[in-house]
């Protein structure tokens, strides 16, 4: 029995899964469990017989549902609290049943609190949307070559005078790979956008790349000398990520469009598929080009000029101290109605990745830094997850009168420290819990208008190596993200006390209160051992 367990990334499900393979190995069960993110699904629902779906993906859950479901798969989601406090008994236990027939296809719980009423089938039906699906899983699949290009920033860039020195010699080599990642990060995400579009879209993976990159590259030709037209390479880059992602969906409607009414040039039968998909598609990709290529010629329209107008207000609002507070605590509001943050970054993510690019590219030609929101400073705000809960592990690992707070505290302090908080999130809860709902969306909030006006006013280092692993650990990305900045360092682990220092008195209450349960239920126990 293969079984795929799903995570919005695949982090907090292998940590399930790795406990799951060990109880269904001693309970002698042949299962054989795998951790996926939502982007692999696709890649691996053949080889599975039973999906089960983490609870903060449930806004995925319509989407996911239909490729399951089309594979003629089983698909269950797990229930809140046993994910989060990894109770695997129960988890096989109810796979056990729903293979039995005595089950259903969720383990949830139903909606009983006002915000899972109101507000859970509002982030639902945003969360499912399939253009924001393909643009979340485009953004995360190109994230490791941006990782790259940015540590290639790092290494040109190395904080130790002598070690600076040492690999001067080197510059060239890291400015290539910089080059050759995060500088056509446009034409990367044309390619990404084309392929997880046509995945969502059901459309030819190949045909839809090639016309979109095709079609992001005519786009990015601007008038020359004369009659000349040259391509702008830095359209390439930064400033054509927009324009890319928005071509992407052009070239997919387009395509799709062509397809349903059946606008092709037919060939004789006996051709290969090959040959006879590549005419079908001439049509679209011809159309496409023409009409952008006279777009350009004839009325020099320039469609990064045009993105970047319609975007003022957006980039604005995100580049001020109240948005990037907003953008966090909005993030902490979805998670804790129990849906991945990922819902929210993923519409953000777009606009930090450009200012993370434009801010290593100045940075690498000597000029000013301006950007303080980027993806490596929202690495370093989220001090062990949305909501910055680092904080409150470390509270329930070294101050917990509870066993059941202080045993939580201990086992989720090693993923907290990459940032996984699906253990705190699910386990104590914190999610549809009033205790915890204020200190969870307003210290990210805080922390995040704060290091947005301290970067602002130059008290700390603004960040110019944009992009490093979301598991990277708070303390360590202020020094990675600035180069090696004292200030921003200290600052990262200031996140951390300032995160303990807010959760502090919702966290006594919740801990004195599960204390005294603890105590009574140790009493009764023992009344009812001496009876």
């Amino acid at each position: 029995m293969n079984i795929l367990v799903c995570c919005s990334t695949g982090m907090s499900s292998s940590i399930v899964v790795r406990k799951l393979r060990q109880t269904a190995r001693l309970q002698g069960l042949d299962y054989y469990f795998l951790a996926v993110s939502i982007g692999q699904i696709a890649l691996y629902i053949q080889q599975a017989d039973v999906v089960l779906i983490a609870p903060q993906n449930i806004s995925d859950t319509p989407h996911l549902k239909e490729i399951i479901h089309a594979q003629g798969k089983v698909m269950m989601t797990l229930e809140r609290e046993e994910y989060g406090s990894i109770n695997t008994a129960a988890i096989l236990e109810k796979i056990k049943n729903q293979l039995q027939g005595k089950g259903n296809t969720t383990m949830n719980q139903t909606s009983t609190t006002f915000l899972e009423k109101h507000l859970m089938p509002v982030v639902v039906r945003v969360g499912s949307n399939r253009a924001l699906t393909v643009i979340r899983n485009a953004m995360c699949a190109c994230m490791a070559l941006l990782i790259i290009g940015s540590t290639s920033v790092l290494f040109s860039n190395l904080p130790y005078a002598p070690l600076a020195n040492f690999m001067a010699p080197a510059a060239p080599f890291f400015n290539t790979i910089f080059n050759a990642t995060t500088g056509v990060m446009g034409l990367l995400t044309a390619a990404s956008i084309a392929y997880y579009g046509a995945l969502e879209y059901k459309q030819d993976i190949f045909v839809t790349i090639a016309t979109t990159v095709s079609l992001f590259i005519v786009s990015q030709y601007q008038p020359g000398e004369g009659n000349e037209y040259i391509l702008n390479t830095e359209g390439l880059g930064t400033s054509g990520l927009i324009s890319a992602i928005l071509i992407g969906f052009i070239t997919l409607k387009t395509l799709a469009f062509f397809k349903e009414k059946n606008i092709a040039i037919r060939m004789p039968d006996g051709v290969p598929d090959a040959v006879s998909e590549s005419f079908t598609s001439l049509l679209p990709a011809l159309f496409l080009l023409a009409l952008f290529s006279t777009l350009i010629v004839v009325f020099h329209f320039n469609i990064n000029v045009l993105i970047a107008r319609v975007m003022t207000p957006v980039t604005f609002v995100l580049n001020s101290a109240p948005g990037y507070a907003f953008y966090h605590m909005l993030c902490a509001l979805v998670f804790f109605c129990g849906i991945n943050s990922q819902v929210v970054i993923g519409v953000a993510m777009p606009f930090l990745m450009q200012n993370g690019a434009a801010n290593e590219k100045a940075f690498q030609a000597g000029e000013q830094v301006i950007f303080a929101a980027t993806n490596a400073t929202d690495a370093m705000i989220w001090a062990g997850g949305t909501g910055a809960t680092l904080g409150l592990v470390l509270l329930m690992a070294l101050t917990a009168k509870s066993q059941y707070f202080k045993k939580l505290g201990r086992m989720s302090s090693g993923p907290g420290i990459f940032n996984i908080n699906e253990p705190i999130i699910f386990g104590a809860p914190v999610c549809f819990n009033p205790l915890f709902m204020v200190p969870f969306i307003l210290t990210p909030g805080i922390t995040a208008a704060a290091t947005f006006l301290l970067m602002q006013h130059g008290v700390i280092t603004m960040p110019h190596v944009a992009n490093l692993p979301w598991t990277t650990p708070t303390f360590i990305v202020g020094f990675l993200m600035t180069g090696g900045s004292l200030s921003t360092t200290l600052w990262s682990l200031a996140i951390v006390l300032i995160s303990m220092l807010f959760y502090y008195p919702f966290f006594r209450i919740a801990d004195r209160q599960l204390y005294q349960q603890e105590q009574q239920a140790a009493a009764q126990i023992h009344d009812g051992e001496s009876a």
